[in-house]
């Protein structure tokens, strides 16, 4: 399924990343597009994310 659902959070956490400048630059443009903060964005994003990522079991 591919489909973002958005809900509340439960208890948000801050912390600081490295990511190149183009990422940046990125979801700058992605937040002022939907009139989003970056923060929510990248939060969405990653979100997302989650349930896409698959660890490949070593051979």
């Amino acid at each position: 399924m591919d489909e973002l659902k958005i809900s509340k959070r439960t208890e948000p956490v801050m912390f600081s990343i490295r990511i190149d400048k183009s990422l940046v630059d990125f979801y700058d443009r992605l937040a002022q597009q939907t009139n989003r903060s970056r923060n929510e964005v990248i939060g969405m994003a990653l979100e997302f994310a989650r349930d896409k990522i698959k660890i490949e079991e070593e051979r």
